[in-house]
């Protein structure tokens, strides 16, 4: 039983790992070789990150579930931690330095250290859950503050998409409730359901984005434009077979949706 026990944890750890070194992956990949020299690098999935700690914490503070499902959640939600720790050494070794983004990076690799060990106490246990959504809060406006503010243009609406980034992190947060084995079934389909609002809202935004880029540039390479709709439909298609099928864990549903809602970010090659 044990050896089972053992090889289940095991399994579970291997899954939690795949999105998030994926997303390092895929994030150091093309600003490798996707994005001009000595440019600012920022995180095209901190957003995201940050969404799914707050749906989590929210899930931890208000959810009724009990302490085995408890355990078996904050046994996966540290391993966010595997992508806050490898975007922080690259952004800090191997991007120009900006001091401003270590706000949001500080945030990032603060916040899963808060599943590894909540106290029993209830006044304390949810101090520190309230302490992780002003952690959060501030990684995000942070990260806006940048991208929207300090070096505002029309390739952040790409670079940065924070429709992309939401529907991620709604994803995200549905798939590690699904790999925990959650009885959350409501709390999963409100996700469902938000996550398809935000979908259609990432359609507007990426149709008027590309308008106004042809405006500017109208020799500009648009295929990856029409890979990007190809992929958000197929992710219409998993999130309507999960609420039609009336079975809103199906795994196989919240993992093709998930992965392909990480591949958001190489929409940016258009610019190559």
């Amino acid at each position: 039983m044990s050896h089972d026990h053992n090889s289940t944890k095991f399994e579970t750890a291997t899954y939690a790992l795949l999105p998030v070194l994926l997303m390092v992956f895929i994030e150091m990949y093309l600003n490798h070789f996707f994005t001009p020299p000595n440019a600012l690098f920022v995180s095209p999935y901190l957003l995201a990150f940050f969404v799914c700690v707050i749906i989590s914490l929210v899930v931890l503070w208000k959810g009724q579930i009990c302490p085995g499902q408890k355990g078996r959640l904050t046994f996966v939600l540290p391993f966010l931690f595997v992508f806050s720790l490898g975007n922080f050494l690259y952004t800090f070794f191997f991007t120009p330095q900006h001091s401003p983004t270590l706000i949001p990076i500080a945030a990032s690799l603060f916040l899963p250290f808060i599943y590894w060990k909540l106290p029993d106490d209830e006044k304390l246990y949810n101090t520190i859950l309230f302490c992780g959504f002003a952690i959060a809060s501030i990684g995000i406006v942070q990260y806006l503050a940048i991208y929207w503010y300090e070096i505002p243009s029309l390739f952040n609406g790409i670079r940065a998409n924070n429709f992309a980034q939401l529907l991620l992190g709604i994803l995200l947060a549905g798939w590690y409730l699904v790999l925990a084995k959650s009885r959350l079934e409501g709390l999963l389909k409100l996700l469902v359901l938000v996550a398809l609002i935000v979908l259609v809202l990432n359609y507007i935004w990426t149709a008027f984005v590309l308008y106004q880029l042809l405006a500017a540039i109208p020799e500009m390479v648009i295929y990856p434009y029409f890979i990007f709709f190809g992929v958000q439909f197929v992710i219409f298609a998993m999130l309507a077979w999960l609420l039609l099928a009336k079975n809103i864990k199906n795994p196989t549903a919240w993992t093709v949706a998930t992965f392909l809602a990480i591949l958001y970010p190489f929409t940016n090659i258009i610019y190559q």
